[in-house]
Parts: C-alpha cells; sequence; structure tokens
C-alpha cells in the first residue's frame, strides 16, 4: 500500500522549462539554444544546484567564461526574475494540498538552487505543506543519484515500498526504481488523480 507521496516541485508543482523562461525574458531567438546551454547545461549550474556554490558565484563564473553574454546571463539568472521561471501550478498545488487530507504522508524530494528554495517557501505553501523533505541545495546530491531518495527515507524513518516519486524527468523515474521505489512520471494533473484513486 502506498503510504508516502513524494513530489519534485519544478515541473510538477511549479511549472519549470527553461527553454520557454527564455522566450518569456524576450532573450533573442538566435542567442537561446547558446545561453541554455551555457547555463543549464554546465557543471556549474549543477555545483549550484547541490549547494556548492551561490547564485553569485554562478554568475560571476559565467560571466568570465562568456563575457558577451553578461547582460542575458545577469537576466536570466536574477532573483527578481524567479517569477517567470517558476510560475505556479495552481490546479496541482492544490490538489497537493487536498492529498494531505486523504491520509497520505507528503513529501518533497527536488533539485533547487538556495534561493529557489527561499523564493518558494516565501511565495507558496508548497514546502510549509509538507510532512518533510530533502532538497539538493542542502544535501549536496541532486537526482537522479538515487543517494537523495536513501537520504529522504532515513531522515523521515519511511518505508520506501510504501513510497511513490512522483517527477516529470525520466531519468528521475528510472533511479527511484532501480533504488526500490516506486516511481511516477509526472504529464498531466489527470494522470495523477486516476492512479490515485
Amino acid at each position: 500500500m502506498i503510504k508516502n507521496l513524494i513530489f519534485d516541485i519544478g515541473g510538477v508543482l511549479l511549472e519549470y522549462n527553461p527553454k520557454t523562461y527564455l522566450d518569456k525574458l524576450n532573450i533573442e531567438e538566435n542567442k537561446r539554444n547558446t545561453l541554455n546551454n551555457i547555463i543549464f547545461h554546465n557543471q556549474k549550474w549543477i555545483d549550484c544546484l547541490n549547494g556548492f556554490i551561490n547564485n553569485n558565484e554562478l554568475i560571476e563564473y559565467l560571466v568570465k567564461e562568456n563575457p558577451k553574454y553578461k547582460v542575458e546571463i545577469e537576466q536570466i539568472l536574477g532573483k527578481e526574475n524567479l517569477k517567470y521561471m517558476l510560475p505556479p501550478k495552481k490546479e496541482m498545488i492544490e490538489y497537493y494540498k487536498n492529498l494531505k487530507q486523504k491520509d497520505y504522508k507528503i513529501y518533497l524530494c527536488s533539485n533547487i538552487t538556495i534561493d529557489t528554495y527561499y523564493y518558494i517557501k516565501e511565495n507558496f505553501q508548497i514546502i510549509q505543506t509538507a510532512d518533510g523533505g530533502v532538497f539538493s541545495c542542502f544535501e549536496n546530491i541532486s537526482k537522479p543519484n538515487s543517494e537523495i531518495y536513501h537520504k529522504l527515507i532515513e531522515k523521515y524513518s519511511l518505508d520506501k515500498k510504501e513510497s511513490i516519486l512522483i517527477d516529470d524527468t525520466k531519468r528521475n523515474i528510472i533511479s527511484a526504481n532501480d533504488y526500490g521505489m516506486k516511481g511516477l512520471l509526472f504529464n498531466t494533473i489527470k494522470d495523477i488523480k486516476e492512479i490515485l484513486k
């Protein structure tokens, strides 16, 4: 029996799509792929997600390596633009909160930077609603590494066979399944409701 629902944040409870985000910021189209690769496919971005460097250090490094994109890098990684990067999925957030009243324990497992963690905590009730969670910026490890699932299971004394990870990234689902925990690939809220029903 599934007793514990473990939610990813970006892509499940909040929108998260770097390419769409660059569109919203009106980044010139001919620069978007380059900037997406420079920022979001960079080991320093992973280091920031894993809490080894902060957002300002990430910006400083990327600007030093790519000086001609200074303005765009600072814009894309500016804290003031997190509202465009992570708009809420309102229906999904309401459903997530309602699951608390259905005898499920609710947890979070997310790859996020420290700045993003505090932005989410200040602007939504996602973190406060949960019974607990693990976040890459504090654990110094990120999905799909199954060690982050182990940290969650150990921290809250959960039975992994009674736990299900709801995530929008296939490799995270695969690693959860390999760890011995059920993984459910998130597509739509309708799918989640059907499965949990």
